[in-house]
């Protein structure tokens, strides 16, 4: 370790920002309004959608979820399924709790907190990157058709992008300011997005050695903060393991089903496809069957996925770069194929595409921006191992942040220069007088 836990200098545009608030610029009254409209359109977006659905739970994983929920709220307990993590039905639980079990309220503080979302990730962008960067990402995630329609789904991933979009906050703060409160903070937030998804728990290792990075390119302290950060993440999700271990008798990680996707992304009759749902035949059901509860189940698919991987090598990978490719489609094809339809694919496909163009022309400022590292790091440490199991788009959702973040800057970067109008961020460029930018485009 090098040199003490401090703070980074202040740039111009964080005193800027600073003097006006987040998100405003000091001399733009106008930016106030194209916030404003921005999260007008998140909202109307998200209301839309809760409009137009039947009021029933389509989807059966919302339907489960809203069980446990219900169990909470009546009898003060999750019961014994192990299926599904503790963090979404809690908070489902919690809005029952307030407006009575209504899903109409439920849906309605969904997209109450959809917008929250877009909002906290404009403000993120612009506190890393600089105000263009701010409203682009925020921009892109209020037309983003999948995050506009999940709070109507009753899936977990509206719940999961605000907290890990707080957790991007968090870090921010921690790099800005020194203070280990703000590592603390970032190390919680990701043990209740773990709670709630437990596969965001990989997300962690890259998130941290991007951090990590960015204290060294300073010549801060990394190991205390990282550690601080760590414990807290472990201290969030031990005591629903404890409860775990104390009630089934088994350790086992937040909740059962992994062993199920790895099964289901890794067997002789699986082809990979995310419209696809390969189900054990008659002699497999029958040796489950006999087995005594979930947790020895997914025990037993997890055997027979790893068998598969060993036995079938290449097989394997050919399978692990196919769902590898459903991480990161263009839209979602599911099961179900419920609101599926060409429209649907062409407005997902349009988003997927310019986020994606976006992150690639934001890493061409790699050496100039380091807080892509962070960013590119987690992204990466969450698909490789997320990958092994059969995925869908909605699982990218836990890191959608990091890429529209990483796409705000990409567009900002080159609308900006075109403009004269983007302003810089720590270890960028700074504007030359005119409006043009000096050193290296």
């Amino acid at each position: 370790m090098t040199g003490p836990l401090r703070p980074g200098p202040a740039t111009p545009r964080e005193t800027v920002a600073g003097a006006a608030g987040p998100g405003l610029a000091a001399d733009d009254g106008g930016a106030r309004w194209i916030w404003l409209a921005i999260l007008a359109v998140a909202l109307i977006a998200r209301l839309a959608f809760v409009a137009v659905l039947p009021g029933v739970i389509v989807w059966p994983d919302g339907r489960e979820y809203e069980q446990v929920a219900r169990l909470l709220v009546e009898r003060g307990t999750y019961g014994l399924q192990t299926l599904r993590a503790p963090g979404y039905p809690t908070f489902i639980a919690a809005v029952y709790f307030v407006f009575g079990e209504n899903l109409l309220a439920l849906r309605l503080v969904e997209a109450a907190l959809g917008t929250i979302t877009v909002g906290l990730l404009g403000f993120v962008g612009h506190r890393l990157f600089g105000r263009g960067a701010g409203l682009t990402t925020a921009l892109l995630a209020a037309f983003h058709p999948v995050l506009a329609f999940l709070p109507s789904t009753q899936y977990s991933e509206n719940t999961l992008a605000l907290v890990i979009v707080l957790a991007l906050a968090a870090a921010g703060a921690a790099i800005r300011t020194g203070r280990l409160r703000w590592w603390a903070a970032m190390g919680a937030l990701l043990g209740a997005a773990t709670l709630i998804r437990p596969n965001v728990i990989v997300l962690f290792p890259g998130l941290a050695l991007g951090l990590a990075l960015l204290l060294l390119r300073d010549h801060r302290r990394w190991l205390v903060p990282v550690l601080v950060a760590a414990t807290m993440l472990v201290l969030a999700i031990t005591p629903w393991v404890v409860r775990n271990h104390q009630l089934h008798g088994r350790w086992f990680f937040i909740s059962t089903g992994g062993g199920r996707q790895l099964w289901m992304g890794n067997n002789p009759r699986t082809d990979c496809a995310s419209w696809k749902q390969t189900r054990p035949d008659s002699a497999m059901r029958a040796e489950m069957s006999r087995l005594p509860n979930e947790i020895a189940q997914d025990r037993y698919l997890t055997s027979k996925a790893v068998a598969f991987m060993r036995r079938c090598p290449g097989r394997a990978a050919q399978l692990y770069l196919v769902k590898l490719g459903n991480l990161f489609a263009l839209y979602p094809e599911t099961h179900s194929q419920l609101y599926v339809n060409r429209w649907s694919r062409l407005a997902q496909g349009l988003a997927s595409v310019v986020i994606f163009a976006g992150v690639l022309i934001a890493l061409r400022l790699w050496r100039t921006e380091p807080w892509l590292w962070p960013l590119t790091a987690g992204v990466v440490c969450f698909a490789l191992p997320n990958a092994l199991v059969l995925t869908g788009m909605r699982y990218r959702i836990a890191i959608e942040p990091c890429l529209l973040l990483m796409a705000g800057l990409g567009w900002s970067s080159l609308l900006g220069w075109r403009a004269g109008w983007r302003q810089a961020s720590p270890g960028s460029p700074r504007p030359a007088a005119g409006g043009g930018m000096s050193g290296p485009a």
